[in-house]
């Protein structure tokens, strides 16, 4: 019988540990495209063992913000002159390509899109400083929901957030298998994660990579 996962992605936090383990592996990684929904697929499919199968893949981040709502939300003319030449220097429009990303996203099989806040503090370094907001406590609500509803056996969280914590003690008080993803290639958990969890599922990005073609979306 297969027994159904909950897998929990929060996209910042997996995103940038991908671009890490790409950046310093670049010789061994030729394939993987993190910005690839496909791609992304392929990966969650590779953590799941041959008695699971999906019940949801939640995936987390924000909706991108257009050049007018990051202006209205700067606070002084100083900061819009500078994100005004920010913007006649870029060479592409990241609300464009974020926006693609998502759209592509949503029509992979079992996503669900969980859309947080993005807040503007300023300027840093010639170019806005965006934050998102509200993330976790979404992840914390379905989480909850999930388990109290008995949807899944198991969850599976992609993050090494250690904001993660209590969502993790929630899933394990309610009866849930807690399980968190892990890369051979960048193998660190902070106690935080590790004292809140029943397993830690690895896989090697490099394996991953060299599998993609075997799922025919290396020209996806």
């Amino acid at each position: 019988m297969q027994e159904k996962i909950a897998v929990f992605v929060d996209w910042d936090n997996v995103r940038y540990l991908l671009q890490k383990i790409k950046r310093n592996n670049r010789d061994d990684i030729n394939n993987f495209d993190f910005n690839n929904p496909s791609h992304l697929t392929v990966l969650f499919q590779s953590f799941l063992e041959k008695d699971e199968s999906f019940y949801r893949i939640f995936f987390y981040t924000a909706k991108p913000l257009t050049d007018d709502a990051i202006e209205k939300q700067l606070k002084n003319r100083d900061q819009k002159r500078a994100f005004k030449s920010y913007i006649a220097k870029r060479k592409s429009s990241i609300y464009d390509i974020a926006t693609a990303f998502l759209d592509r996203l949503i029509r992979e099989p079992y996503v669900a899109l969980r859309c947080g806040m993005l807040k503007v503090r300023g300027i840093k370094n010639d170019r806005p400083e965006i934050v998102q907001k509200q993330v976790d406590m979404l992840m914390g609500l379905d989480i909850s929901e999930v388990a109290f509803n008995k949807h899944a056996q198991k969850v599976l969280i992609f993050s090494k957030d250690t904001d993660m914590k209590p969502a993790l003690k929630m899933a394990r008080m309610n009866g849930m298998e807690v399980l968190v993803a892990n890369f051979d290639e960048e193998d660190y958990l902070a106690d935080e994660i590790l004292a809140h969890c029943d397993v830690v599922r690895s896989r090697s990005l490099k394996q991953i990579d060299r599998n993609l073609s075997e799922y025919n979306v290396l020209s996806n």
